[in-house]
């Protein structure tokens, strides 16, 4: 072998060498560059989870249900984010969606329910965000929630929400509800948001308490509006509302000032002993028949 040979085989040993070291090392902030490989994130527990409730396999699904309720049970710091997890999962399902989902978003409707309402294993001062959700034969019932928003959501067949406390303030502003919505016997401690909703079906708020602001402008009632023995301690705003079946304001209180300029009452509407402490404004109000106010 020449010497030539030699030396260059010596070189190319001498770089192996190097680089292998160089590969090895942690270089400095200042003076090299580090081309490090792409690592793998480990997910989160909460975050594995996550996917596995948003899955498309039966089994994975229900094993992300049965470490979701651990998780929230472990600890009441978890149980917020787990709430956050399960509602995402609901926004997320597909309408109508195969079989599976439809029956999915029954289970988590449950299980969301079930954690809302005071008993075993109930998480109290719980949020929950369900904007622009689809939700079915939805039931929070006799259920305690601090703030709840449901923003654009869409509720298909009977919505109850009677006999449930809401600590916090309620808005579901342009919703829809499919059929019957009730609210009888509800506390709203920091208000009632409908605003621009839609209800095609009867509306039953008979014996709600209400201490903050209500807001019902533009809302449609296709069916019977109740709000018999409804108590709202600050501003009610009915303005714009289209009651298309029978208002029913009987025995009502109104501590602040109330409003229903605008509104069109195709029905009959019940205002028998109903008891004003603010101004009240019935400015361009349509009647489509006799006021009954004795």
């Amino acid at each position: 072998m020449s010497s030539l040979s030699r030396w260059l085989t010596a070189t190319s040993s001498v770089l192996t060498v190097a680089a292998v070291t160089l590969g090895r090392r942690r270089l400095s902030f200042r003076h090299d560059v580090e081309v490090l490989a792409p690592r793998t994130t480990e997910q989160t527990p909460l975050e594995d989870i996550r996917c596995r409730l948003m899955a498309l396999e039966a089994d994975r699904r229900l094993s992300g249900l049965r470490d979701w309720v651990e998780f929230g049970a472990r600890a009441v710091e978890n149980r917020q984010p787990a709430l956050d997890v399960l509602c995402e999962a609901l926004r997320e399902l597909p309408w109508p969606g195969t079989e599976v989902d439809q029956r999915w978003r029954m289970v988590l409707q449950a299980s969301l329910a079930a954690h809302l309402r005071p008993g075993p294993g109930f998480w109290l001062d719980s949020d929950l965000d369900l904007r622009h959700t689809t939700l079915v034969d939805f039931d929070l019932s006799e259920c305690r929630v601090r703030s709840a928003r449901f923003d654009g959501t869409r509720f298909l067949g009977d919505t109850r929400f009677d006999q449930t406390t809401f600590v916090g303030s309620f808005d579901a502003s342009g919703a829809y509800f499919g059929r019957h919505v009730l609210f009888t016997h509800s506390v709203f401690a920091r208000g009632l948001g409908l605003r621009g909703a839609t209800v095609c079906g009867n509306g039953e708020f008979s014996n709600v308490h209400c201490a903050g602001a209500v807001t019902l402008r533009g809302t449609r009632f296709s069916g019977r509006a109740d709000f018999t023995c409804a108590r709202f301690g600050s501003d009610l705003d009915c303005s714009g509302v289209r009651f298309g079946g029978r208002a029913l304001f009987r025995r009502a209180w109104f501590a602040g000032n109330c409003s229903f300029a605008g509104a069109w009452f195709r029905g009959r509407e019940d205002f028998v002993d109903a008891a004003f402490g603010g101004e009240s404004s019935f400015e361009n109000t349509r009647f489509g028949h006799r006021i009954h106010a004795d």
